[in-house]
């Protein structure tokens, strides 16, 4: 499968070989579901449910996986002027949230109190 928009019609054919062999009858690859949940922003769940014969509640479960946010990725940067006491710290997430902290090395001492849980 390909990262192409596919149509109710295309993924009902899909689903209905994968349910007729036995080694994918239960788990459907990774990106079928990918495709299944693209069609949730054109189309309403119920109606997607009913055309491909899946229960609401798993479509809705998947959903919120796939959207789920990911930890952000920290990434090193060195210093330019080692001398100015600047730092610069990035956070980037891989959903394309990015973050920038810039400031003294003594702003350091107050981030423990911003990701504390």
């Amino acid at each position: 499968m390909n990262s192409k928009v596919l149509s109710l019609d295309d993924l009902r054919s899909i689903l209905t070989r994968l349910r007729q062999d036995p080694k994918t009858r239960r788990k459907f690859p990774k990106d079928l579901w990918e495709s299944i949940i693209r069609l949730t922003e054109t189309h309403p769940i119920e109606e997607i449910c009913q055309y491909l014969k899946i229960n609401p509640s798993y479509l809705k479960n998947k959903i919120r996986k796939y959207h789920e946010p990911t930890s952000p990725e920290f990434h090193e940067i060195s210093m330019q002027d080692s001398y100015s006491g600047i730092i610069v710290i990035e956070l980037n997430s891989n959903c394309g949230l990015s973050a920038r902290i810039q400031g003294p090395l003594a702003c350091l001492s107050c981030l423990n109190s911003l990701f504390r849980r």
